[in-house]
């Protein structure tokens, strides 16, 4: 989510490494596996995720058409969050142990209701949350416009910073990683579990080695829901293709 590229200038100019991702780039975070595109695992990665729809972007900053896995084009709050909890599932997968990543975010008030989208943000992002920051938010839809009565406008967002753990205790250290997914899965909605399985089985696989998966890594979920193969079953009709008889595969962008 690198838009214009500026943190990609500020990185080359304080000499630190750095790989800029974007929809309008080619690389889908909702379906494209992070580790695979970039063949290591970074010790930090940075998000700026469109508001929900404050700004459209696919279809008119950039594109002739809306793109279905552009984040600005949900068309509900619902939808915008299964979407940024697969994004945020697909860069914890790839963040190197005690790493860290940061999504920076606003929050937003339409016809009298205020939506806190940091306050959902914090209680699915995997991860533990280290620390938020509270910056002055520049170039606002709402500069433009002027209220009456006792409105008090919008004027910061948040910047939410969350840590991969990693404890090492030497061979045991796989199964270390493997009980801290479990943990950071727990707190997943069942389609961030399914599209996040469908990436580690390499996009596409059978519903046997999907239910096989999730099984192993979502226990807590599959425990508290005796009906999840049902579940399963409902995300993949939703938001998968049956590519052949019995097998699914992550949706692609037409």
């Amino acid at each position: 989510m690198q838009g214009s590229g500026t943190t990609g200038d500020v990185c080359k100019e304080l000499g630190i490494r750095y790989v800029g991702l974007d929809l309008h780039l080619g690389f889908n975070i909702i379906n494209d596996s992070l580790i695979e595109k970039i063949k290591e695992s970074p010790d930090y990665f940075f998000l700026h995720p469109p508001y929900h729809d404050i700004i459209k972007y696919s279809g008119s900053v950039w594109g002739n058409n809306p793109h279905p896995d552009d984040l600005s084009h949900c068309n509900s709050p619902e939808e915008f969050l299964d979407k940024l909890q697969s994004a945020l599932y697909n860069v914890y997968d790839s963040l190197a142990g005690n790493g860290h990543y940061s999504v920076l975010i606003g929050d937003i008030r339409r016809r009298n209701s205020f939506w806190s989208i940091q306050a959902d943000l914090i209680k699915m992002g995997p991860g533990v949350l280290e620390s938020v920051v509270i910056k002055e938010q520049h170039n606002c839809m709402s500069d433009k416009i002027t209220y009456a009565g006792r409105f008090v406008p919008i004027v910061h967002e948040y910047l939410l910073n969350f840590r991969k753990d990693r404890l090492v205790f030497g061979f045991l250290d796989a199964a270390v990683k493997t009980s801290q997914g479990l943990v950071a899965l727990s707190n997943a909605t069942w389609r961030a579990v399914v599209e996040w399985t469908l990436r580690k089985l390499g996009g596409k696989a059978n519903l046997s080695e999907i239910y096989a998966a999730v099984a192993e890594k979502a226990q807590e979920k599959t425990k508290a829901n005796p009906h999840w193969q049902a579940k399963v079953r409902q995300v993949l009709q939703k938001h998968a293709s049956n590519v052949e008889w019995g097998v699914w595969a992550l949706r692609k962008a037409a």
